[in-house]
């Protein structure tokens, strides 16, 4: 007699396996950034190229991110994800032991390469794996897991290794704390495995095909679009309101700071409370519009009337919760509107809109700050978020329209 796992176990076992693996994913995207300045004074180079180190990375991610969703359809999230770890974690190991400049940058190359397949792996085995009626709360642990990953890497580089025992101590800890991580999925390899049904059957349609036809594929368009607008404001939140904050009401920086911390906590409860909503409303897309609408009409508020630093910061909590309470209700309307079989590329296409505003997202706040239209910031903000509510709108029109087409004879 074989026993069987209890599903609400392994669902519990697989939504904490692929929530790290996706910490550890976004632990790595920030683990050069507290390390500039030391890394400036080691090579003697500019922070321009510092920066050419984060281009470079995110540029391969995103380019590469489409074509990797063919793979895991085809070969299977879990053996990506295995290899995102581990690819990630060596790299940035090895980064601590490089002995001139130019050595980071095929390194950065190498740690874009297992970057590029956690978006469409984890949301695959999630699909595949987790039970429906837990799909909203495994994808809001899912994202609530990425958001620790940009607290935590500071904390454990810089904080808790590189200001005591230097930065080539901190990267390598960090390249270690990877390979423990895929040690740890590959022991659990078997619950994470896809079954047939979840990957890309023989017959199907092949991958560049796909992508030719996704183009006109009007509502996952629109989500390529949603992406890269709330990257593109998220961007803006963490790289400009600090000093527009300064800028408007002259406070402290610790002060100014204060704002986006809190924004970006409110952001991850918002993911957590989001995807416990999205498991027990149906109505995704009108949770998705109304956080977006909310977080709009906030950053408004913030943007159009003098306040006191506390209410600002207040302001920015709040519309962080409810900008971070859209996603998993927003990655339930994508999946409805994902045709069978190719979950890992449609993932991988619209993930990649995340690259495309984080590259471009900076150019127009910067242009922005160079102005003097400080405010401007929190309203450019605003209209990111109220462009990206027509994108669920269209994604909801998407959802129904596949199923209609999975249920007719």
């Amino acid at each position: 007699m074989t026993v069987t796992e209890p599903a609400g176990r392994s669902d519990g076992l697989i939504i904490g396996l692929v929530g790290f693996a996706h910490l550890l994913s976004h632990f790595y995207q920030v683990a050069l950034g507290p390390l500039f300045p030391l890394l400036r004074e080691e090579f003697n180079v500019s922070y321009t190229a510092l920066g050419l180190i984060v281009s470079l990375f995110f540029g391969v991610s995103g380019a590469c991110q489409a074509f990797v969703g063919i793979l895991v359809d085809r070969y299977g999230a879990h053996r990506l994800l295995l290899f995102g770890i581990t690819a990630m974690s060596t790299s940035v190991l090895l980064m601590g032991l490089a002995p001139a400049y130019w050595v980071l940058l095929p390194l950065a190359v190498t740690a874009a390469f297992g970057n590029c397949v956690f978006h469409p792996a984890d949301i695959s085995i999630l699909s595949a794996k987790v039970s429906p009626q837990r799909i909203g709360r495994a994808l809001g642990i899912h994202g609530f897991g990425g958001t620790c990953g940009y607290f935590l890497s500071p904390i454990i580089i810089y904080y808790g290794v590189a200001s005591t025992a230097g930065w080539r101590a901190g990267l390598v800890t960090a390249g270690l704390i990877g390979w423990g991580a895929a040690i740890l999925i590959y022991r659990h390899r078997a619950v994470l495995r896809m079954p047939k049904s979840g990957m890309e059957a023989g017959g199907a349609l092949p991958g560049l095909a796909f992508y030719g036809r996704l183009l006109g594929n009007l509502p996952l368009m629109a989500a390529f679009c949603y992406f890269a607008l709330i990257a593109a404001a998220g961007v803006a939140m963490q790289n400009f309101s600090v000093p527009a904050l300064m800028e408007l009401y002259g406070s402290p920086l610790a002060v100014a700071t204060a704002g986006l911390t809190v924004y970006l906590a409110g952001n991850a409860a918002g993911v957590l409370a989001g995807g416990e909503l999205a498991d027990r409303l149906p109505r995704h897309a009108l949770i998705a519009s109304c956080g977006m609408a909310c977080g709009a009409v906030l950053m408004i508020c913030v943007a159009a009337f003098s306040l006191t630093m506390p209410a600002i910061i207040g302001l920015l909590g709040t519309a962080g919760f409810f900008v971070g309470a859209t996603g998993p209700s927003r990655d339930i309307l994508i999946r409805a509107a994902t045709p069978v079989g190719a979950t890992g590329k449609v993932f991988g296409f619209v993930y990649s809109g995340l690259d495309l505003g984080s590259a471009s997202g900076p150019l127009l706040f910067g242009w922005l700050m160079d102005g003097g239209q400080f405010r401007g910031v929190f309203v450019g903000i605003a209209a990111m978020y109220v462009i990206a509510i027509l994108s669920v709108l269209q994604l909801r029109r998407g959802a129904h329209t596949t199923a209609e087409q999975s249920t007719s004879p």
